[in-house]
């Protein structure tokens, strides 16, 4: 018998949007489409989508969800895939934040509290490597192909160590990620600025630290065979020049990019202040609308959020001193709203095109595609429904338990209405209703073993 039936719903596929329902048996998709051997009579419950919009449970390849070093005791993994679910991201991939997780005796220590904690599935990502030696086999055997390094500190690792690192992921089958921006021209940029105020934050981060370590990294890339994704891209002209190197092909490259790149420019941190503060910092109105074409066009592979939580108090501390609370946003419950609001309902990328960026292309890169990222049958039953409704973004609406976002009092159009994990309900209206727990570590990479 079919376990859940989504009756009347607008399935979002790679040519568009498709009236259809969707059956849900043992947490897989049995059926989907328009006409479908089985009817909501036949099930054990019924989700009456009433032409909603249904898309795949996004993918967050980017989030910072679990350091007990750094965060305060209430945000940890829990709290933070309650708020991924409640926003429609069904899948999360955790990375290192301030604690370094870069050996296999780590990232299984690191998989067991997660794994206690998790509303959602999720997947681990090794960082943030200093250091020459590496146990590349060891890591990839714990199911973790990705490894994560920076060219900024405060883990700047020395350009013979990146090499190195490459080279030897390349080999094994793996990939890295890298942090772009360069150091020498932080530093620089730091030593020019005198004052506290929020607005200078930008001018400490320039454009050209990003283009500069992205051309660096895609060289390095190309010398050691190794496959390249370049996170948290900030501007059109960083995807142009990471572009050359994913157009020419001799490595895979994957280009990614955040919402936070989207939706301001440098010039709203006079407003906006220390809820701003991001790393790479935010860039002109004019690569706003660049990075908007490259993710238009393709240029852009994949969004992510670097989910960074914090509670309102300690942000608030970056008006009297800008340089003093850490750098990062919280955006994985707010991802989807954003995208279907404003690039799909402005007319800036379709529902395809949407479909692609936050669900098939970051399973395909997480190694999870087509279980994850896709409505077809035999695929896990993680789904979203989205309604037009026009509203006014505040945190009180959120599950996220931080107390703010830096969307508040954005006007946005699509609201994420029920989340459907493993075939049942996970959440309706940002009111979680799944348990930490209920979310299962994902294996992944060429040596993934079963532990």
């Amino acid at each position: 018998m079919t376990d859940c039936f989504v009756e009347n719903a607008r399935i979002v596929t790679n040519a568009g949007i498709q009236p259809g329902s969707i059956a849900i048996e043992s947490g897989s998709i049995a059926d989907v489409g328009s006409e479908l051997s089985v009817s909501g009579a036949d099930a054990e419950s019924v989700v009456q989508a009433d032409g909603m919009v249904a898309i795949p449970g996004a993918i967050d390849v980017h989030t910072h969800m679990h350091d007990p070093a750094l965060f305060p005791e209430d945000i940890n993994f829990a709290s933070q895939t309650e708020s991924a679910v409640a926003g429609g991201a069904t899948t999360v991939v955790e990375l290192p934040t301030q604690t370094p997780v870069t050996t296999p005796s780590e990232l299984r220590e690191k998989r067991a509290c997660c794994e206690d904690q998790a509303h959602v599935d999720f997947g681990l990502v090794a960082g943030n490597f200093q250091e020459a030696e590496v146990d590349v086999e060891g890591i990839l055997e714990v199911g973790v192909p990705e490894f994560k390094t920076f060219t900024a500190d405060p883990y700047r690792a020395d350009d013979d160590v990146i090499l190195d690192l490459m080279s030897a992921v390349g080999a094994a089958g793996g990939s890295v990620r890298v942090h772009c921006e360069s150091q020498a021209i932080l530093d620089r940029a730091r030593e020019r600025l005198d004052g506290t105020e929020p607005e200078l934050y930008p001018g400490s981060r320039p454009l050209e630290a990003e283009l500069e370590a992205i051309g660096r990294m895609g060289r390095f890339a190309e010398y050691a065979g190794c496959p390249l994704h370049v996170v948290h891209i900030s501007s059109g002209s960083g995807a142009a020049v990471a572009d050359r190197f994913k157009s020419r092909g001799n490595v895979p490259v994957t280009l990614e990019t955040c919402p936070q790149y989207l939706a301001f420019s440098a010039d709203d941190t006079e407003t906006r202040g220390p809820f701003l503060k991001v790393n790479p910092s935010l860039k002109s109105a004019a690569e706003v609308e660049r990075l908007w074409q490259a993710v238009r066009d393709g240029t852009i592979d994949l969004i992510a959020t670097d989910h960074f939580p914090t509670h309102r108090a300690d942000r608030e501390r970056g008006w009297d001193d800008i340089w003093e609370p850490y750098a990062g946003l919280p955006g994985v419950e707010t991802m989807l709203e954003f995208l279907a609001s404003k690039g799909v309902h402005e007319g800036r990328i379709s529902w395809s095109r949407l479909l692609e960026l936050v669900c098939a292309r970051p399973a395909r890169e997480a190694g999870i595609f087509p279980r994850k990222g896709s409505l077809a049958v035999g695929t896990d039953a993680d789904l979203v429904l989205l309604r037009n409704e026009p509203y006014e973004v505040s945190a009180d609406d959120l599950t996220y338990n931080g107390g703010w976002t830096p969307f508040e009092g954005r006007s946005w159009n699509w609201r994420v209405d029920t989340v459907i994990t493993d075939g049942d309900i996970a959440a309706r209206d940002h009111d979680v209703v799944t348990e930490a727990g209920d979310g299962s570590y994902l294996s992944r990479g060429p040596d993934a073993g079963v532990e």
